[in-house]
């Protein structure tokens, strides 16, 4: 009976704090919707899969991921251009000679386009490093662009089972066999995207 009783009191709490946040995101409209995927480029410790799946549940599936498709974008978009344009001569002098962002810098003159965007659409990944050392190599801006939109495209796709998962519960008010399915889905993915990631960077940091 305690265990039931404690039981439907977690589940009440996580809806209604799944309600509260689904409103504030709603009462603040596109600006959170692309903002905050925005941001997450720039601060990588922040959870985009958490980003997207509010989306979601806010906006639709489709739209909701569109809106985070187009901020995590425009953030990676902002973070090369500054590195390539704005940044000046010595900063970017400073920055190539720091043995990390070396090894990643080589790293990404010596592989293929399509192993780049392997790497950026995997979570845990160190995509942050790879999208800030683009800007300091000799990469076309259009190669860039096309790993960025496809990369973050996919990665948002990795993200989609979580956010049916958070639709699916708030619709039905209960966790059940739907949402233990999604969040299957979701775990093999999140597992197989951090042995693969964890491989990458070993693979560039000894590079």
């Amino acid at each position: 009976m305690v265990y039931l009783l404690a039981n439907e009191i977690t589940v009440t709490d996580f809806y209604e704090f799944i309600e509260k946040v689904k409103e504030i995101y709603e009462s603040l409209g596109v600006f959170a919707a692309i903002g905050l995927p925005f941001l997450e480029t720039l601060f990588p410790f922040l959870p985009l899969f958490l980003m997207n799946a509010f989306n979601m549940l806010s906006y639709g599936p489709i739209t909701g991921y569109l809106y985070s498709y187009i901020g995590t974008v425009l953030g990676t978009v902002v973070i090369f251009f500054f590195m390539r344009y704005i940044s000046t001569k010595e900063y970017k002098k400073q920055r190539k000679e720091k043995p990390r962002i070396k090894k990643v810098l080589n790293w990404i003159e010596t592989t293929h386009p399509v192993l780049h965007i392997l790497v950026l659409m995997i979570p845990f990944s160190p995509t942050f490093m790879i999208n800030y050392s683009m800007g300091l190599t000799k990469m076309k801006v259009r190669t860039f662009l096309m790993i960025t939109m496809i990369s973050r495209g996919l990665l948002l796709l990795i993200c989609v089972p979580f956010g049916m998962t958070l639709i699916s519960y708030y619709n039905s008010g209960e966790f059940g066999g739907v949402e233990v399915l999604w969040l299957s889905i979701m775990g093999l993915v999140v597992l197989a995207s951090i042995i693969i990631g964890q491989i990458v960077t070993k693979k560039i940091k000894y590079n």
